[in-house]
């Protein structure tokens, strides 16, 4: 037998390489379109897309409980993360804890969105663009507010774990 037959599949080993690709991490929020309560998801998925306009892109998976509050709203909002909220992260990576989730009380709304209070950032966005590839939808959307808290201590993800993105030196 070859080699190939005792390896993992493609997306096992996929999984592995992306471990050394660091990006930050946040928790991405909107709202049920009909009751308005607040939905989210934790993602690494996150980028920016352009200056001209001001927008950013994230990656949902379909079968995510928030994917349809969120293209049916067409409003989110990515709260970037420092070491101090790291707690806010455990509720929406665990499924075992999702009745924690939007208790803690830095969490307000801005209009109907809701976003973390002294977040190094929240990126508050208006979906306009919608792209489907494989078990996700990426959506870009133009920023229409933006409230930064000026802390530069933002958490990350990388070999499997929270880390801090900082500067060397």
């Amino acid at each position: 037998m070859s080699d190939a037959n005792h390896q993992p599949d493609l997306a096992s080993r996929m999984k592995l390489v992306l471990r050394y690709l660091p990006a930050p991490v946040g928790i991405v929020t909107s709202y049920d379109p009909a009751s308005g309560a607040p939905i989210g998801l934790a993602m690494s998925a996150i980028m920016p897309m352009a200056l001209e306009p001001c927008s950013m892109a994230i990656a949902v998976n379909r079968s995510g409980s928030a994917h349809e509050g969120i293209l049916a709203t067409g409003r989110f909002c990515i709260n970037l993360l420092d070491s101090d909220l790291h707690g806010h992260m455990g509720p929406f990576a665990s499924a075992d804890l999702r009745d924690l989730r939007f208790t803690q009380p830095e969490w307000k709304q801005h209009g109907e969105v809701w976003y973390i209070e002294g977040a190094p950032a929240n990126i508050l966005c208006e979906v306009r663009e919608t792209v489907s590839y494989g078990t996700h939808d990426l959506l870009i959307g133009e920023v229409y507010e933006l409230i930064a808290s000026g802390r530069d201590d933002i958490l990350g993800w990388a070999n499997g774990a929270l880390g801090r993105l900082a500067p060397l030196g």
